[in-house]
């Protein structure tokens, strides 16, 4: 958990995991953004994690309840907080991982896209089947969706993390046992992806 993120309607959490030998990091978001809160969203906290991740270089995904229109994710209208999110998105580079315009709140007869799941840059290509779950009616639905596949990773040499006294002998080595070693092999240069860290 991420207890500085956290508050009453927010709730943050780094994530661990392993994907292919390489140690990842992604922070998971749950926010609610009331219709009757005195500032246009997004909540000070929520835009204090986005910074955060951005520093950090850690990929974000964070489901959203709104109750803020606007015909960018579906909704059947605009109103100034959907107007306001939407100017925040881009400023953050966010991207709103929904697909399609299936309703996400019921209510009588009238019916809404309130919720909507967004992602940092790049994530768009990794939600695989994003949906909102059937079922019998009810003021909000469940949104189902995978992250699939490897998050996108941008390679960086950090020297911090190279052993220089032995790197010569082991770069030495390498090049005699495989002259043909792919040089962007970053388990043997040295480079990590943001948010990686080598023990």
């Amino acid at each position: 958990m991420l207890p500085r993120f956290s508050c009453r309607g927010l709730v943050a959490v780094l994530i661990n995991y392993n994907e292919d030998g390489a140690d990842r990091r992604l922070v998971v978001c749950s926010a609610y953004l009331p219709s009757d809160s005195k500032d246009p969203p997004p909540l000070k906290e929520l835009e204090e994690l986005v910074r955060y991740c951005q520093t950090e270089n850690l990929h974000l995904v964070i489901r959203c309840e709104l109750k803020a229109h606007h015909t960018v994710w579906g909704g059947t209208n605009c109103n100034d907080r959907g107007v306001t999110l939407v100017e925040f998105l881009k400023s953050m580079n966010l991207e709103i991982l929904n697909q399609g315009n299936v309703p996400t709140f019921c209510s009588g007869r009238r019916m809404e896209v309130i919720d909507i799941t967004l992602g940092s840059f790049g994530l768009l290509g990794s939600v695989k089947s994003w949906e909102v779950s059937s079922g019998p009616p009810c003021r909000t639905r469940h949104i189902l969706f995978t992250l699939q596949g490897s998050i996108p990773v941008h390679l960086y040499r950090n020297p911090r993390f190279t052993s220089w006294d032995s790197f010569p002998e082991g770069l030495r080595d390498r090049l005699q046992t495989s002259p043909e070693m792919n040089m962007k092999d970053e388990a043997r240069l040295g480079l990590q992806s943001p948010g990686f860290s080598r023990s």
